[in-house]
């Protein structure tokens, strides 16, 4: 006997081998780099939610004025965000009803894959949540994009959850910025400032059950009061959702 006698695999065996880890890669590397984003989403909401609720606060202790003032006007919106936000958060650049801070035209979409109500297109590509000449927009040192607007009560409680006795200013925002999946539920959420609540999340104002449904169903408006009552975690079936 040939003590010396070396075994091999075959060329078929080792074809067979490797095409079982590429399968099994094909299969196990989109859900973990899935899991990864979805964990970098959960912080960048809960960091962006501190931020812009500290700076709120911070406006409201210094009595610099009425936050909800938000106007009808390019001017006055300036003034708005040089006297409120400017003074207590860091930016990288704002944009007073133009394009640049904010996504390109039919980027942005809700859980039920439709564009965003109030969406409106500025120049040839981008846009604004809000209507031109009153939406503002900027992006933060982190790379945070923030949408602006104002809404009446009667909209403020049908749009978004919260009740309310004048009028409210949204707060659109995508914690990653320009990265993907760019939707609102899952990486871009709602907040309000109503002078009586003061920065609370869309849907605030609605039973628990109201929020799910509109998180697993709807259209994710409401996801933020959904996320932060799930200790800042974002739900697998919502996650998950195409539509």
């Amino acid at each position: 006997m040939n003590e010396n006698r070396k075994y091999a695999f075959t060329l078929a065996e080792v074809l067979i081998t490797l095409g079982i880890i590429g399968v099994v890669a094909a299969m196990t590397i989109p859900m973990l780099i899935s899991k990864i984003q979805k964990a970098q989403i959960e912080t960048q909401i809960r960091e962006n939610y501190s931020s812009i609720y500290q700076t709120m606060k911070m406006a409201e202790n210094d009595e610099v004025g009425a936050i909800n003032s938000l106007g009808v006007s390019l001017s006055s919106n300036k003034k708005w965000f040089e006297t409120f936000l400017a003074p207590y958060m860091k930016f990288e650049q704002v944009c007073y009803s133009t394009g640049g801070c904010w996504h390109k035209y039919g980027v942005v979409k809700t859980l039920n894959a439709k564009a965003p109500t109030y969406e409106t297109k500025v120049g040839e590509t981008d846009s604004l949540i809000g209507y031109v000449g009153v939406a503002l927009a900027f992006r933060t040192a982190k790379g945070a994009y923030f949408d602006i607007d104002t809404s009446s009560a009667g909209s403020t409680k049908n749009a978004f959850g919260v009740e309310a006795t004048g009028n409210t200013i949204q707060f659109y925002v995508d914690v990653n910025g320009d990265k993907k999946p760019n939707i609102i539920g899952k990486d871009i959420y709602i907040l309000i400032y109503d002078s009586e609540k003061g920065l609370v999340p869309a849907g605030f104002d609605r039973t628990k059950e109201q929020v799910k449904a509109n998180c697993e169903t709807g259209n994710g408006y409401w996801c933020l009061e959904y996320v932060k009552d799930n200790s800042w975690k974002i739900s697998d079936s919502v996650w998950k959702r195409t539509r």
